[in-house]
């Protein structure tokens, strides 16, 4: 009986095809696919993406309304085809942007992915974008080391914990370039790490590999950084490589420290060290919750190669 039933209803699907019955599918052709999302309050800007068989290039639209749903609507009346958000690779929310608000949108919108890239503009998110419409149609795309999706971000978000998203600013010509880290916690964003805070952050997350360090010696290049917080201190291991000069594996586990103790001199915890050091102990979570990050010891083991001295 099953069976008939499940053959009975193929054949009204197959039948219902002919006579419109069935919703169609759009083409890709008939979409204006969207790659970049700026959001500004109520206001939206959009990079679109190019189609090189079409010999299209890249369009900055904007919208507006009383939501974002609404911005997000208004695109369409800048282009004949139907702007699609499901393309969207990065979201970039502006300093006035309510986070909570914009993650909510990223939710309810039935477009929009939760494996979107996102990224903290410092000012104005969707007139940084339009001034970086050519770059970005150039750029041909790839891994973002710093890359962290909507998704990863909500997953600690919605623990009550503090978590990274990469910053973005304007240089001179107005283009987007990278500016560190943002600190976002329960209350939207908290802060930014810079200069010696972001490289410690980098640290933190394991992002130093083929990255530069300039020392008082010279400089030298990242070819593999651990770190792992236990027994009451973080331990940080660099291996690298000298690229200049003679630089000591002495200034480095120096320039370590300080790049450690910068990212967490201001007490926020966006890695999940007070679950590190329980992890091996699980019986002591309730020593380690809540940690003070600031307060942990920070010890840094160095190889250098091609440098002066011995780890």
């Amino acid at each position: 009986m099953k069976k008939h039933w499940l053959f009975l209803s193929l054949l009204v699907l197959l039948a219902a095809g002919p006579f419109g019955a069935l919703p169609k599918s759009r083409e890709m052709e008939e979409l204006k696919l969207v790659t970049t999302l700026a959001l500004d309050g109520e206001r939206v800007t959009a990079v679109t993406g190019v189609r090189t068989t079409e010999e299209e290039t890249a369009q900055a639209l904007t919208g507006e309304g009383k939501s974002l749903a609404e911005a997000c609507y208004a695109l369409r009346g800048s282009s004949a085809r139907r702007v699609y958000l499901g393309q969207t690779e990065q979201l970039l929310i502006g300093e006035g942007q309510d986070l909570t608000a914009a993650l909510d949108f990223v939710l309810r919108d039935r477009e929009l992915r939760l494996d979107t890239l996102l990224y903290i503009v410092k000012g104005e998110a969707g007139a940084a974008l339009a001034a970086s419409v050519s770059r970005i149609s150039g750029e041909t795309g790839g891994q973002d080391p710093r890359g962290r999706t909507v998704g990863e971000l909500l997953a600690r978000l919605s623990q009550g914990d503090y978590t990274l998203a990469p910053a973005l600013a304007p240089d001179g010509e107005g283009m987007l370039t990278p500016a560190g880290w943002a600190v976002l916690g329960p209350d939207g964003v908290e802060g930014y790490l810079e200069d010696k805070a972001a490289q410690g952050a980098d640290l933190l997350m394991g992002l130093g590999i083929g990255q530069a360090a300039a020392l008082p010696g010279g400089s030298v290049e990242f070819t593999g950084v651990r770190t792992a917080a236990r027994g009451g201190a973080l331990r940080c291991c660099l291996t690298a490589r000298a690229v200049e000069g003679a630089p000591s594996e002495e200034e480095l586990a120096r320039w370590g420290g300080e790049c450690l103790r910068a990212a967490l001199a201001l007490g926020w915890d966006c890695w999940g060290l007070d679950r590190e050091l329980a992890a091996l102990e699980p019986w002591r979570w309730k020593t380690w919750k809540n940690t003070p990050v600031a307060g942990l010891k920070i010890c840094v083991e160095v190889t250098l190669t091609g440098g002066k001295g011995r780890g």
